[in-house]
């Protein structure tokens, strides 16, 4: 009997001792703060993803005004004589379709840049702003050779794109592109720039940058622009295969023939005066270089910049204003990109020795 009260009186014991912890502790510990809810009116932050897309779709609007549509009418559509010869030759007049392409706005005056051979041939030119207005064309001039043109129209609230400087475009650098293909005006892709100095892709006589934004029929004459806004191409062709490749001038090469034509009614090309060949590694050999890097000179025309600068057959260019010389279409894209009037160095290699000079770039001839 006396050990079961004992037990009871541990229990009861225990069970105070437990209690009087409990009520301690609970008595110590700091009030929970309240959390006011939050507000139904107080949007949700966006994340990073929404943040990026609304920024990119924000640049697009951007520049969207500064892009157009061409319509290059065929001239049996509109020129009588044209008309008269196709009927004397058994044609129906108007018969051809209209050449549908691109452009861009580069000046608030009107000023609009597009390919050489979007307008070719046509008798009449209509442009078509992005705010729904169309309006003739009047061509200006062009460099059929490097492939741009550049036209003219008269209306007000132009918004022309911002030139950029193509020298400073990267591989991998993100580019997209805004055109009128296969007549969808007004659409955008976007891709990076795969490759530089790309050649002998088309009738232009100039370097591309090759592109993977989708260009297509239509397209051509469309700016390519970098992710700041930028205009730094003028977007050319696309390989036949539909394998995702394709081709744009870059734009420093665009600006010069844009600015000659405006300030001179006309394009004024750089001439150095050189007729030039592949320096072939059996002709390195017989001149005694040890490099097949160069341009090899087989003749200057009489009283050119090069023919005054003392250079002669036999020379191979290596450096041209202070800039490497790979070979012979090396060295006529620097000498294209040089302005009128610019003293350049040049550096040769002649008769296993090295020999350096100067040269003022004149205007090339007129036929």
């Amino acid at each position: 009997m006396k050990s079961v009260l004992r037990f009871v009186l541990f229990v009861a014991f225990l069970a105070l001792v437990l209690a009087v912890v409990y009520f301690a502790r609970k008595q110590a510990a700091p009030a929970p703060e309240l959390v006011p809810p939050a507000s139904v009116s107080e949007p949700a932050p966006r994340s990073t993803l929404e943040t990026r897309d609304r920024e990119f779709t924000d640049l697009v609007a951007s520049v969207l005004p500064s892009v157009v549509s061409i319509d290059a009418i065929p001239a049996d559509a509109v020129d009588p004589n044209v008309q008269r010869l196709k009927l004397l030759f058994g044609g129906q007049p108007g018969s051809s379709p209209s050449q549908l392409g691109s452009g861009v706005i580069v000046s608030d005056v009107g000023h609009v840049v597009t390919n050489f051979h979007v307008i070719n041939g046509a008798g009449a030119v209509r442009v078509h702003l992005s705010d729904g207005r169309i309006m003739p064309a009047k061509y200006l001039g062009a460099d059929p050779r490097s492939d741009v043109a550049i036209l003219k129209i008269e209306a007000e609230g132009l918004q022309p794109a911002k030139w950029g400087n193509s020298d400073q475009v990267r591989i991998g650098q993100g580019v997209f592109a805004v055109g009128n293909p296969l007549g969808l005006q007004e659409t955008v892709t976007q891709g990076i720039i795969s490759g530089k100095g790309r050649r002998a892709l088309s009738e232009a006589a100039n370097e591309f940058f090759q592109t993977d934004t989708a260009i297509n029929q239509g397209n051509s004459g469309g700016p390519l622009f970098e992710l700041r806004g930028e205009l730094i191409g003028i977007t050319n062709m696309v390989t036949a295969g539909g394998e995702g490749i394709a081709f744009a001038i870059p734009s420093n090469i665009v600006r010069r023939v844009f600015e000659s034509i405006r300030d001179n009614g006309r394009f004024i090309r750089p001439w150095f005066g050189t007729v030039m060949r592949p320096l072939t590694p059996r002709m390195a050999s017989q001149l005694g270089i040890s490099t097949t890097k160069g341009a090899l000179l087989v003749g200057t025309y009489e009283n050119s910049p090069a023919a005054l600068a003392g250079l002669m057959p036999g020379d191979v260019v290596v450096s041209f204003n202070n800039k490497p010389i790979i070979d012979h279409i090396d060295l006529r894209n620097r000498i294209a990109e040089s302005p009128v009037g610019q003293e350049v160095s040049i550096q040769v290699l002649r008769k296993g020795g090295e020999y350096s000079t100067k040269a003022m770039i004149a205007a090339e001839p007129s036929p």
